[in-house]
């Protein structure tokens, strides 16, 4: 029998109140993921960061067309607050160009788009924080 493993904590930044809500229902079903905070603004991310989540988060699940700003000024924040933070945006309008963009600019490890079933967003998310 295998040890329990802890679960990555997830930081989920998206505007859209109904589908963040969703996401964090079917992202906390999985055993191996944790949603700790939830923001639909910068703001309110911001917020959550100086409550206490500094080294705290394995994974940041970014919307970037926020409504007090790009989620791309977050990302900064969260790597030097936690340093080893896989940054997965969320986005139902990126163009192909702005992917390789911020894959190489931002130092983003992924990049997904929202139109994926929130099971397949979870999957992406354990695959890209190391969780299987």
């Amino acid at each position: 029998m295998s040890a329990p493993t802890t679960p990555l904590k997830v930081m989920l930044l998206e505007d859209d109140t109904a589908f963040r809500e969703a996401l964090a229902f079917v992202l906390d079903k999985e055993q191996e993921l944790e949603v700790v905070a939830q923001a639909g603004s910068l703001a309110g991310a911001r917020e959550a960061l100086d409550e206490g989540l500094q080294g705290r988060l394995d994974v940041g699940l970014l919307d970037l067309a926020l409504p007090d700003g790009d989620g791309t000024e977050l990302i900064g924040e969260l790597r030097r607050s936690n340093p080893s933070i896989k940054v997965i945006v969320l986005s139902a309008t990126i163009e192909a160009g702005r992917v390789e963009e911020l894959l190489l600019r931002t130092e983003v490890d992924a990049v997904l788009d929202k139109w994926l079933s929130p099971r397949q967003i979870a999957r992406e998310v354990r695959r890209e924080g190391g969780g299987g």
